[in-house]
């Protein structure tokens, strides 16, 4: 007599077929021969391309999960959770004061903006992260933070009364780079190039070291004032989104940093307030005119545009790196999960919790920041930060909005 598990990989994947999820997540159970031959062979290929948990070309959101803790399964689990809005939520750092904080997830690490600092908060297993911060970085300076970047080692802020710092391995070091008087919009930097932003113009500059001492000297500047810009891989080009162009309806331009030319690109917008990279060819952009848009380069076109159902402006917007996109709105807390493969239609809305104005929360809050990774969505809010987790069993309240349809 044959038993079940004596028969090969061949027959068991043609048994297993037939079998529901449900009951492939019961097998995995039952014995670990099976559990590795359902993970391997048939979980794996169904987590390919899931929304905010899918693995196919490794995508950028891997690289802010804690990978070990989610088999395939999980994935498959948690993917269900974002799209069913299933998910529990935990708050923290409550403020006092009103701030447009700022958020930057890694593996291990969180760093969040407040006021003239930027705190460094270690991720737990226990929990989201730890809320006692492990680090602070500043300066001497006071002037309150309007952005910062970090990639790999180096963190390049800018603050509202126009300094900016670089931090590396413990050390910091801060230079003035637009006049006091203007208002400081956004930084990036790639390599050795450094982007900052005022209300007046940006600038583009490279880094120097000499004699040990680290400087950013001049080399472009620009005369066009940038809410958001980004560099693209390689610093070739710097992309920015202008906050006004009504006369136009052309708030997406491109920089060629070797010359300091500025194309207008023919996305369809009047202000353009978070933009990412997705390649060095397609750019998304979240807009003050509700609208979130797929911009292709080789195309000079606009080729995919999703409205918010509520007629909300998009504040910021998060990409996993295959195809799930978070959008912040300007009100309500309100996170619109899309998928790019799926024109036209949200496929989930979250409405993190509010205390109520008689606790000094308001419920039109914008959503400032989205940092996310498979499991974790963190949302800014004005006066505290959200942490929705996905990964939760069935029981647990399902807040569906994926249908919900508004009419103009």
């Amino acid at each position: 007599m044959v038993l079940f598990l004596d028969l090969n990989t061949d027959c068991l994947l043609k048994i297993f077929s037939f079998c529901c999820e449900r009951d492939l997540c019961h097998l995995c159970k039952v014995h670990r021969f099976l559990n590795e031959i359902i993970e391997n062979n048939v979980f794996k290929i169904k987590a390919m391309d899931l929304l905010m948990c899918g693995i196919r070309n490794e995508p950028v959101i891997l690289q802010r999960t804690q990978v070990s803790d989610l088999s395939y399964s999980s994935r498959l689990k948690i993917a269900r959770n974002w799209l069913d809005g299933r998910y529990s939520e935990r708050q923290y750092f409550r403020r006092s004061k009103m701030f447009p904080t700022k958020l930057i997830l890694e593996r291990n690490w969180l760093y969040i903006s407040h006021a003239n600092y930027i705190n460094q908060h270690q991720r737990l297993k226990s929990e989201p992260l730890q809320r006692r911060y492990h680090r602070e970085i500043s300066t001497s300076n006071k002037s309150d933070i309007a952005h910062f970047v970090k990639k790999n080692n180096t963190l390049f802020a800018g603050r509202v009364a126009g300094s900016g710092f670089i931090y590396e391995e413990g050390s910091v070091m801060e230079q003035q780079l637009h006049n006091p008087n203007e208002y400081m919009w956004c930084v990036d930097f790639e390599g050795d190039l450094y982007a900052t932003s005022s209300d007046y113009y940006s600038q583009i500059w490279r880094r120097e070291e000499e004699f040990g001492i680290l400087h950013l000297d001049l080399i472009i500047q620009l005369k066009s004032s940038f809410k958001t810009m980004q560099f693209d891989c390689g610093g070739t080009r710097l992309y920015g989104g202008l906050y006004d162009s009504k006369n136009e309806r052309r708030a997406l331009r491109e920089i060629d940093v070797e010359s300091g030319y500025e194309s207008i690109l023919n996305s369809d917008t009047i202000s353009v307030y978070d933009l990412k990279m997705k390649d060095n060819n397609i750019i998304l952009t979240a807009n003050f005119d509700s609208s979130f848009r797929i911009f292709d380069r080789r195309s000079n076109n606009d080729e995919a545009v999703w409205e918010d159902p509520f007629d909300s402006s998009f504040y910021c917007l998060e990409y996993d790196g295959l195809y799930a996109v978070l959008c912040g709105t300007k009100r309500h807390n309100r996170v619109n999960l899309y998928d790019i493969r799926v024109p036209g239609k949200h496929m989930q809305l979250y409405f993190p919790h509010f205390q109520g104005k008689e606790r000094g929360d308001f419920r039109t809050s914008p959503v400032y920041s989205i940092a996310c990774d498979s499991r974790y969505m963190f949302v800014a809010t004005d006066r505290k930060v959200h942490v929705l987790d996905f990964k939760v069993d069935g029981c647990a309240v399902s807040r569906d909005y994926s249908h919900f349809n508004f009419i103009r």
